[in-house]
């Protein structure tokens, strides 16, 4: 599935028309964060019900697990004995979750109607207009004895890129990626494939390097012993092969709004705990991780607040253990993996509405049938 295009038409018009009415990515985020919390409150409210179900359940489900583990110690030594003690197991627990109206694996729904949002926004505050992004296509440039594969590709993948007033568009690279022989021309131009960008080649700053653009703190190599570069009056750009090798074109396109502040926030398409290019520490990435570890451990502060305690030690000091545990592994994970800042800031918001949510749900007893 191409996430690019929910980016496109889903995420970044969204974004758009709330950062028109409230004047900054920043709100038009939490806007669309307790939107998405609440399309999908009824989810949740089932999800969570069907959690206090099955911890009140859980007394009754331990007695089909001992008398299946008694029947599995029984006939350890008779395969026959052991399947058929096995799928009459299985059948009992469908049989009784099916009575009590429970579903084991309902709160897997929530999050796969969420991953889809949270993939377009990934995309999108790694992109533009959050950061400068590159149109890529890779160039393989042959020797003598392989120019009979000579290769031209129709198109690079599409880029979104948008501008400062909220003008956005879809572009690719014409032609694609290739490999050519040594010792000759081609001329690379950006196409937009749809969008209302006009005049948006004239801001690309055309580069060859020995990797796919991903950060403007990265210094690529000089490669003019395999290539030449030379901008056309339409800023489309040649390319003079020299030897062969493997390079990249990027034609890069400014991040229009890469410096825009929110609250303690400067840039909401920021990544790491450290800038790659002064090696100082991000403080505002940092507190939004610590943020979003603090909602980890109030989402589950809330739900043990309101779950009877486990009738099995072991059971009940796991998962102590777990809640102590997870926050803090979470948040280093984030830090390990760096996530963009507006990402983090939705992360923050859906988090203190996760535990706002789970409160309202699980204060009211469920009283199973």
């Amino acid at each position: 599935m191409d996430f690019s295009l929910i980016t496109y038409h889903f995420i970044l018009p969204m974004l758009e028309f709330f950062k028109n009415h409230l004047g900054s990515y920043g709100w038009a985020i939490i806007v669309v964060t307790i939107l998405v919390k609440v399309i999908l409150f009824p989810l949740t409210k089932h999800q969570t019900e069907s959690m206090q179900k099955m911890q009140a359940l859980q007394p009754k489900i331990k007695i089909l697990q001992e008398r299946f583990n008694q029947q599995k110690e029984r006939h350890k030594d008779k395969p026959a004995k052991l399947k058929e003690a096995q799928e009459s197991f299985q059948k009992d627990m469908m049989e009784f979750y099916q009575t009590n109206k429970v579903n084991p694996l309902g709160g897997c729904f929530p999050m796969l109607f969420q991953l889809p949002i949270l993939i377009a926004l990934f995309w999108a505050f790694n992109g533009s207009p959050f950061k400068p992004v590159a149109v890529t296509v890779p160039i393989e440039i042959l020797n003598q004895n392989e120019t009979l594969k000579e290769q031209v590709k129709g198109s690079s993948t599409p880029t979104i890129y948008v501008g400062k007033n909220g003008e956005k568009g879809r572009l690719v690279l014409n032609p694609g990626s290739i490999k050519i022989p040594a010792i000759k021309e081609i001329t690379y131009k950006i196409v937009k494939l749809e969008g209302n960008i006009n005049g948006i080649t004239n801001n690309a700053q055309w580069e060859l390097t020995d990797r796919a653009y991903y950060t403007p703190a990265y210094t690529p190599k000089a490669l003019d012993a395999y290539a030449d570069l030379s901008i056309n009056p339409d800023n489309s750009v040649t390319v003079k092969t020299k030897k062969p090798g493997h390079v990249y074109l990027n034609a890069i396109l400014p991040g229009t709004s890469a410096k825009d502040n929110f609250l303690f926030i400067s840039g909401l398409g920021k990544t790491g705990s450290v800038d790659p290019a002064t090696h100082k520490l991000n403080w505002d990435v940092i507190i939004l991780v610590l943020l979003f570890t603090f909602t980890i451990w109030l989402s589950g502060k809330v739900t043990t607040g309101f779950s009877p305690p486990s009738s099995d030690p072991k059971q009940a000091e796991m998962q102590k253990t777990m809640q102590r545990m997870m926050p803090p592994m979470v948040g280093v994970m984030t830090l390990l993996f760096p996530v963009p800042s507006g990402v983090l800031l939705y992360f923050v918001v859906s988090g203190l509405f996760q535990a706002l949510q789970t409160w309202m749900i699980m204060r009211k007893p469920i009283v199973n049938s």
